[in-house]
């Protein structure tokens, strides 16, 4: 069922009022001149409200945050880095973030434990903020220190890990995305 559109009732309103005031000083007989102008102006509403409706949604999909992973490496300077950019020219708010090791959750202490067990010698920074706004970036992942055999192990390591995120526009829209790691 469609709701009740303002626009809808608004053009009803006038075409009725525009026959009663145009039959006033006639008699009731329908004229095709009056069929022509009661027309027109149907068709005029009908092209302004979808002219309405089309301008919201390009006026939202102009505040849309679209927010993408950036994967940053070196092998030789034994640097991983894995950040979040919007690219969009709105807000992202309200981040929520859900581990997966192998498609079973697991909390954020639960993966630095299996980051530190399999490269002890690494420095380790996770975390992420919970929004970004337009044309920024944020760091989920910070690991330095991983050289040589080591650095292709934790590139096959992150493959295993996969993050749910759940983000809100200023507009109350919550938009999901499944990001993945270690695939360039």
């Amino acid at each position: 069922m469609q709701k009740f559109d303002k626009m809808t009732a608004i053009a009803v309103l006038l075409t009725f009022s525009a026959g009663v005031i145009v039959g006033q000083g006639f008699s009731f007989e329908v004229k095709l001149s009056d069929l022509i102008a009661t027309a027109a102006v149907l068709i005029t509403f009908l092209f302004a409200w979808n002219g309405l409706k089309h301008n919201e949604k390009q006026f939202l999909n102009s505040i849309q945050p679209v927010v993408e992973k950036l994967e940053h490496h070196s092998k030789s300077d034994g640097y991983y880095r894995y950040s979040l950019h919007n690219y969009g020219n709105g807000a992202a708010i309200n981040f929520e973030y859900k581990l997966f090791w192998c498609d079973s959750e697991l909390d954020q202490t639960e993966l630095e434990n299996k980051i530190k067990i399999g490269f002890p010698h690494c420095t380790l920074e996770l975390g992420g903020q919970s929004g970004l706004s337009p044309n920024t970036s944020d760091d989920l992942i910070n690991v330095q220190g991983i050289f040589h055999d080591d650095f292709d192990k934790f590139l096959l390591f992150l493959k295993k890990l996969n993050v749910e995120l759940k983000l809100s526009t200023t507009q109350g829209q919550v938009i999901t995305k499944q990001l993945r790691f270690g695939y360039f």
